[in-house]
């Protein structure tokens, strides 16, 4: 039997307890994971997205030459241009779309309230209105419609005569007296929403602007389409989804905790696992040491006449190896038997080691016969003509 099963067989046979408390924890794991995976995985909460809709809004406009000119001839329309002339086509005219789209359907009621505004402004450093010197509002058109479905849109006109605003905005300063900030006109339309969409009320007021800068040349600050999604969110309980770690670790770990604490539960009780018996703890003992002082061991044939010197038997390698080191001997290996000696004076010390142990052993790669005559010397030569180690070297065998 191999050095290693007999060590394990005498630590597990000597701590039956341990290891089958090992095995049951092993088990307890294994049944937890198992539990949590198949039987209850638990669940957990999610935010997910849910119903969706989005408002567009767009402005439209184009003014009409009155005036005759050289360029353009009196009835042309400008459409969507950032500049007008105002001295030909001083008249803009406009409108503004709303629509909305929606996932799960809808139906609004939709307002919409355009003014003109004109006033006279100060801007920080972002460009929001720090201060707002004056100004004046005017009705521009408004309209309502009702059960508007996804899809669909409404439309307000407006309309408004640029150089008119510019000569107000003359008459305003000079009866203020004073010029002050940036004075400035816009078209501003107000929508209020009330209805339903994808199934949830809705009730909220929104405004767009139209920038327009008066003077000769009148300009539009067109924003384009302006789109504004709405998504909605809702909370889903989701059962919890483990991988193989839990999956097959799982039952991996129970079977084989519950089938190693039975097995070996079965195996003492049966007696097929017990403590070593004398031979194989001297078996045991025999391969630590021959392992442990295989560099100082020689396989070499002693001639016959070694074998007339009285003999005294040790108990045990380890005691052999130790005898040699003291007197600065040397172990020789019987190649054939495997017994080991020391000569030493007129005696012959041996060991014979276990019958199942492998003879031969020796990290040497050759044995040798010696044919001479031995003789005991103190100076440490070996029985095989060599020199061994150092005796400051070897290990004391304790």
């Amino acid at each position: 039997m191999a050095t290693w099963t007999l060590r394990a067989r005498e630590t597990v046979a000597g701590n039956v307890a341990v290891v089958v408390a090992c095995f049951l924890v092993l088990a307890a794991v294994g049944g937890g994971l198992a539990y949590t995976a198949y039987v209850e995985p638990g669940a957990h909460t999610e935010e997910r997205a849910g119903a969706s809709w989005e408002t567009t809004a767009e402005f439209g406009h184009a003014a009409t030459v009155r005036e005759p000119n050289s360029v353009f001839p009196v009835g042309t329309t400008l459409e969507n241009r950032s500049a007008y002339f105002g001295t030909v086509a001083p008249v803009l005219d406009g409108n503004f779309t709303y629509g909305y789209t929606a996932s799960e359907g809808g139906s609004l009621s939709i307002g919409t309230d355009a003014d003109i505004v004109l006033r006279s402004v100060e801007r920080n450093q972002t460009g929001a209105v720090r201060t707002r010197h004056w100004q004046r509002t005017r009705d521009a058109g408004e309209m309502t419609e009702s059960g508007v479905e996804p899809g669909e849109s409404v439309r307000v006109p407006f309309s408004f005569d640029a150089r008119a605003l510019a000569n107000e905005t003359e008459r305003i300063e000079s009866d203020l007296g004073a010029s002050l900030g940036e004075t400035e006109a816009l078209v501003r339309v107000t929508v209020s929403l009330s209805g339903t969409v994808n199934g949830e009320s809705v009730e909220r007021t929104e405004r767009y602007v139209l920038p327009v800068g008066l003077g000769t040349a009148y300009t539009v600050e067109d924003p384009g389409v302006v789109t504004d999604p709405h998504t909605s969110t809702r909370t889903v309980t989701v059962t919890n989804q483990y991988g193989p770690i839990r999956r097959i670790g799982g039952p991996l770990l129970l079977f084989s905790g519950l089938g190693g604490a039975v097995g070996l539960l079965w195996a003492r009780r049966s007696g097929r696992l017990s403590t070593l018996t004398e031979a194989e703890r001297e078996r045991l003992a025999f391969d630590e040491a021959r392992s442990e002082f295989d560099e100082w061991i020689h396989p070499i044939r002693l001639p016959p006449s070694t074998f007339d010197r009285p003999r005294a038997e040790a108990e045990s390698l380890s005691a052999l190896v130790d005898f040699a080191i003291d007197t600065n001997s040397s172990v020789v290996e019987d190649p054939d038997d495997g017994t080991y000696y020391v000569v030493h004076g007129e005696h012959l010390y041996s060991y014979s080691p276990p019958t199942d142990a492998p003879v031969g052993q020796s990290a040497d790669a050759t044995a040798f016969t010696y044919d001479g005559e031995l003789e005991d010397g103190g100076d440490g030569d070996a029985a095989d003509g060599r020199s061994g180690p150092d005796a400051g070297d070897a290990p004391t065998g304790e």
